[in-house]
């Protein structure tokens, strides 16, 4: 069973005309020729294409691509699966041999969905793999593909990307609902799409996504791990929910605050005997000292701003 609080992850309805075409055989087939062809390639084989594996004869024909890839590559490329909307593929084939990485996809369907939670739940599951949200409110798509409840902006992408990255994912997939189908008039959109794709490369979501690296790449990210406990005060819950993580070494720890409300931190868990903090923008990758002082159980921090759009990640190191 696979079921998260807060988190939609009804089964969705098979959605394209079809007709469905593969059979173990020709999907073994098809797999060698593509791992034969793209085995000196720099990938990750996907599977699934927004499908769930929900019957035993749809798994057996993913475990045949999936041993023909292999046989093909050499086994050289880790693979993941794509599954449908509010679901992941540990719901499907998370115990298959094959799969080297868990994705699910928290979707479309609202503002301030709880991804963090379903990182959470797979980052936890056994066997333990690593666990990626790969597809998030995409920027600039309808809401509940309905124009009517407005669009995902680079508010939202954010969100998604840093609570599902300090829930425990090994990474992340920015999406943009006019770039994926090339949109342009006059064309006819898919799901109200509204901004011409080479304007949409210019969108906000899209440049915030280079100050995440930096972040990622300051201090290392490898001893990374999703830690809550380190929030004393603060939590937060639906869009205000606080996001921690800290270095297993000790020597820094990251919280990511949406709404900008005050917390308070446990500092124990940093080396040391001194602490010092800063606030990273997510907006601009500019970075604000706060200060520095001799390590204690809690420190308490106000973000620089307040509300929606004013999120904020502190860093506090040990040393």
């Amino acid at each position: 069973s696979y079921s998260v609080t807060g988190v939609q992850t009804c089964a969705l309805p098979i959605w394209g005309a079809g007709p469905e075409v593969f059979t173990p055989d020709n999907a073994l087939a098809y797999g060698r020729f593509l791992g034969a062809r793209y085995k000196d390639a720099d990938l990750v084989w996907i599977l699934g294409g927004d499908r769930p594996a929900d019957t035993p004869e749809k798994a057996i024909i993913w475990r045949a691509l999936a041993q023909g890839l292999s046989e093909g590559d050499g086994g050289t490329h880790l693979m993941t699966y794509h599954p449908s909307g509010g679901q992941s593929s540990a719901q499907f084939v998370g115990r298959e041999s094959w799969l080297d990485i868990n994705m699910l996809q928290s979707g479309h369907w609202g503002h301030d969905i709880q991804n963090w939670e379903m990182v959470q739940h797979d980052y936890n599951l056994t066997p333990a793999k690593p666990v990626l949200d790969g597809e998030m409110r995409y920027e600039d798509h309808a809401v509940n593909w309905d124009a009517n409840n407005g669009y995902f902006d680079e508010v939202d992408v954010r969100q998604g990307l840093y609570w599902g990255l300090f829930a425990g994912g090994c990474g992340v997939t920015y999406g943009c609902h006019p770039i994926w189908q090339f949109w342009q008039p006059p064309m006819e959109p898919v799901t109200f799409a509204r901004t011409p794709w080479r304007q949409a490369l210019e969108l906000p979501g899209a440049n915030q996504i280079r100050h995440l690296r930096a972040l990622y790449e300051s201090r290392g990210f490898f001893k990374l791990v999703p830690d809550n406990s380190v929030i004393a005060e603060g939590q937060g819950e639906g869009a205000d929910h606080v996001q921690a993580a800290r270095d297993l070494d000790g020597r820094f720890l990251y919280a990511y605050v949406p709404t900008g409300k005050a917390l308070s931190v446990r500092t124990e868990v940093l080396s040391g005997t001194r602490v010092k903090a800063e606030w990273f923008d997510p907006r601009t990758g500019e970075r604000t000292e706060i200060g520095s002082w001799p390590a204690s159980d809690t420190h308490a921090f106000e973000p620089p701003t307040s509300g929606r759009g004013s999120d904020w990640v502190l860093v506090v190191e040990g040393g």
